[in-house]
């Protein structure tokens, strides 16, 4: 499900089976985003995202992930920190979009050459983990958890009295509406009291 960090309201949603893996389900829905005229600049995913395909999907759409890494060898081996040099970590220094690449600076600038430039991938995002952006944009992704909690409790999606992805699909859909409609008679009533 994609959800608005701001209202806790379900964008773009999907029903799949247990079994199915959630990374396949990132490019639908930033392609059904974008149908709706929704551009999202990143996209805050929690570390089962943490593969290729769904930093790819991103990419393809321009949008950046914001996405913590797992455990993999590279990430064990430091793969995924900044470059150091006698003088200490290098400090990230901006992005570009065009380049798809990251600057990194020596700490004291001695160094020659005093910055570089390191192609963004997944280890190395054009929003550095390390940063305070980083860092803000993932505090965000608790809405879509509160929204998931919010439909399961608030809503009864979670009981499911239904059978089969087509009645389970359809019992989503309506329970994801009522609640949208119930928001936009809150902001309405909201308007009207002003």
């Amino acid at each position: 499900m994609a959800v608005c960090s701001k209202t806790d309201l379900p964008l773009a949603w999907t029903v799949e089976t247990a079994k199915d893996n959630e990374t396949r389900s990132v490019a639908p829905l930033l392609d059904r985003l974008h149908a709706l005229g929704i551009d999202p600049e990143t996209c805050a995913m929690d570390k089962g995202y943490d593969t290729a395909p769904a930093y790819d999907a991103c990419a393809e759409r321009g949008v950046l992930p914001v996405i913590p890494l797992r455990q993999t060898p590279a990430v064990k081996r430091g793969d995924d920190k900044p470059p150091v040099c006698e003088h200490g970590e290098w400090r990230f220094a901006g992005a570009d979009r065009k380049r798809n690449a990251c600057k990194w600076r020596c700490p004291t600038g001695e160094c020659k050459p005093a910055s570089a430039w390191i192609k963004a991938d997944r280890l190395h995002p054009l929003i550095p983990r390390e940063t305070l952006r980083w860092k803000g944009i993932y505090r965000r992704r608790a809405s879509v958890e509160r929204a998931f909690g919010r439909l399961k409790n608030e809503w009864a999606l979670a009981p499911l009295r239904v059978r089969r992805i087509e009645r389970v699909q359809l019992h989503a859909d309506l329970t994801i509406l009522a609640q949208l409609s119930s928001a936009r008679v809150r902001s309405d009533d909201a308007l009207l009291a002003a």
